[in-house]
Formats: structure tokens, C-alpha cells, sequence
């Protein structure tokens, strides 16, 4: 059934409510009364498409009465989460995670950050799939526009339809968010994370004149040069697109510290509760007892269980407003979406890569 099915709490988000707890409250403005104002990240820089930059922390949502936020205790230390955690359901889950630019410390925003978080059928794989936010697609009810203006429109269940609909149907079983201040608060918590950099980048931070280098490799990301590496996209090769593959990249190496702070360190994890009850959102069904299961499938899955991907541009372009917008390739979405409709992205890999750069298509 439909309820049960309902139960992927994506990478960041996943960890957290699943480490401790999630506040059942919502919060935050009614993101379809704001007006188009364009995104005002502090340090943000013109991109190949145009906008400013988005953070890497997920958003908030509106109220919708069609399903409910669920709330898990936190554990007591020590005790194991295999012996008191439900079995998972049968069949692909598949989660939605939304970033804004929003730097006031609450649950509003633009959502220029969209990544799908699909765990396999056999639970042993996850697919991230991001969005880039300038892609021109279809919004139900408004026509053609860059799909991070479907929140700004809707909220939440207007980017989820459209999200869904440009990907075929696709059930989207849960949606997280939570805020730009979440972000640097648990990088700091944390003490850093290691993500695997693909380019190499030199970047100067605002009025100060600081530069920051992150070279190619395996890098310890601590404090908020966390935040700097998942914003910056002026210096890379393909400006907004690659900075996607940074977003995903950041996601994972979350994850493995916070398994691992699990693991080593119990008793810290207690300290998140007072961060998730006021930036955390899980909207969907979900049942208390599974969430303990999904610990250990969180706890199991390395970089070699990850499939991390963008759905394909075809090229830059311009909107008839005058807008920069990225046009999508068509034929190999669609085959993307078969792929993830399937929970099995291993067939469109094979063919195509997970690389971000433009098809031509």
C-alpha cells in the first residue's frame, strides 16, 4: 500500500530524522504567495544559465493536507536499531530533496537545488538524480518555464507534480527539506566531511578576498568552506551543471560521516535535536518502527552503491522572456525515466555515462 511505500528519507535529511528525530511541525511562509523576486545569495556570480547561486541545503514546504509529517523519538544511547527496526517494503522508494537560496535562517526560498534520492528495489543501490534549476520544462497550470519558478508558483506539491510529470509519472514516495543554516551548522558539527572533487577550483570569497582551493581529489570539506565548495560555479567547466554533481557529492560524503559519528560516537548525535526541530521537514508517510531499518541500509552503502547523475541538457538557450534557460534532451530524459520508473539505472549508465556535459540532442 501506498502508506507503507513511503519511507526513503533521502541522504541528508535520511540520516538525520533516521539518527534522531523529526519535528512533525511546519514552518515557514507559503512559498506560492511570494512574488518572482530573483535568488540573493550573498557571494553569488553570473553562470552559464544566468541566475544566482542556489545553497546546497534543501527547503521548506507548504502545507498539504494530502499527507503527513511523521515524528521519530530519539533512541535511547546504545540501544541497536536491528533489533527493534520493521522489515522494508517490497519495491523501489523514492524521495525528492529541495534546496533554496534562502539565507534568513528559515524554511523559504527558491528551490534551485533538486535532486531525486531513489533507493533499488533490492536495497542495496541509490540513485541521485539532480535537476538542474534553469531546466525549461512543463509547469501544470503555467506552461513553459524553468522549473525551480514551480515552487515559487505552487510550493511543494506544484514542483512534485512537475518533477514527476517530466519524468514520466514517476511515483515520488517522500519530500525533505531544510534550510541554508542546517547546512553549515552540521558541517560544523561534524567537523567536515571528505567528498570526492572532480575539478580543481580556486575561489575568492566576497568582500574579503579570501581564497579558498579545492584541489581534484578526495578533500576534507570543514566549516564553511563546506558551503563555498557546493555554491561555487563560476570556475567550473560547466558553471551550474557541474556544480549538480558537488550538490550529490556532498550529500554522500554526509552521509558516510554521519554513519560513521554513529558508529564511533552514539552519544553526540543527541546533540542534533535541537537543529532538527527547527530546520528539518519530512512530508510523507512514514512508519516509526521502519525508520530504524533504515539506519543499517544507510549504514552499508558506499560510493560504489551510489549511481550519481543529472537528467541531460541539450544545450543552453534563451526563454522568450529573455530568461536563461537549460533545454533538455528529450529522447534521453525520457530513457532516464524509464530507468528510474524501473528503480535500475544500470541500462542508461551503460549507454550513456553520468557525465554532465551537454548532449547536443
Amino acid at each position: 500500500m501506498t502508506a507503507v511505500r513511503r519511507l526513503l528519507a533521502p541522504l541528508l535529511a535520511l540520516c538525520l530524522i533516521l539518527l534522531t528525530a523529526c519535528s512533525g511541525r511546519s514552518t515557514g511562509p507559503d512559498p506560492s504567495s511570494a512574488g518572482p523576486a530573483p535568488s540573493s545569495a550573498a557571494t553569488a556570480t553570473p553562470s552559464p544559465t544566468g541566475d544566482a547561486a542556489p545553497s546546497s541545503a534543501p527547503a521548506t514546504a507548504v502545507q498539504d493536507t494530502e499527507r503527513r509529517t511523521a515524528t521519530a523519538a530519539p533512541r535511547p544511547t546504545g540501544e541497536t536499531t536491528q533489533d527493534a527496526g520493521a522489515p522494508l517494503p517490497d519495491g523501489v522508494v523514492t524521495a525528492l530533496i529541495i534546496g533554496t537560496d534562502s539565507r534568513d535562517g528559515d524554511l523559504s526560498g527558491r528551490s534551485d537545488v533538486i535532486v531525486l534520492a531513489q533507493l533499488t528495489e533490492d536495497h542495496d543501490h541509490l540513485n541521485l538524480v539532480s535537476v538542474a534549476r534553469d531546466s525549461y520544462v512543463d509547469i501544470p497550470g503555467y506552461g513553459k518555464d524553468k522549473i525551480n519558478a514551480a515552487y515559487e508558483r505552487g510550493g511543494i506539491p506544484l514542483l512534485e507534480e512537475t518533477v514527476s510529470d517530466l519524468l514520466g509519472g514517476l511515483e515520488i514516495d517522500l519530500v525533505a527539506q531544510t534550510n541554508f543554516e542546517m547546512f553549515i551548522a552540521l558541517t560544523r558539527w561534524m567537523d567536515g566531511f571528505w567528498v570526492d572533487n572532480k575539478h580543481a577550483t580556486t575561489v575568492t570569497v566576497g568582500s574579503t578576498g579570501r581564497q579558498v582551493v579545492f584541489e581534484k581529489g578526495r578533500i576534507h570539506l570543514e566549516n564553511t568552506d563546506g558551503l563555498i565548495y557546493v555554491r561555487e560555479r563560476k570556475t567550473l567547466p560547466l558553471g551550474d551543471l557541474d556544480r549538480t554533481e558537488r550538490h550529490r557529492a556532498a550529500l554522500v560524503g554526509m552521509m558516510q560521516r554521519l554513519a560513521q559519528i554513529r558508529e564511533e560516537e552514539p552519544q553526540k548525535l543527541l546533540e542534533l535535536l535541537p537543529m532538527l526541530y527547527k530546520n528539518v521537514k519530512i512530508e510523507g508517510d512514514l512508519e516509526v518502527d521502519q525508520l530504524a531499518t533504515m539506519v543499517e541500509v544507510g549504514a552499508r552503502l558506499g560510493p560504489e552503491d551510489v549511481t550519481s547523475l543529472m537528467v541531460p541538457v541539450s544545450r543552453f538557450g534563451w526563454s522568450e522572456a529573455g530568461a536563461s534557460i537549460d533545454l533538455l534532451d528529450h529522447a534521453r530524459t525520457a530513457e532516464l525515466a524509464e530507468g528510474l520508473r524501473q528503480g535500475d539505472l544500470s541500462g542508461y549508465v551503460d549507454r550513456y555515462g553520468t557525465s554532465n556535459a551537454l548532449t547536443g540532442g
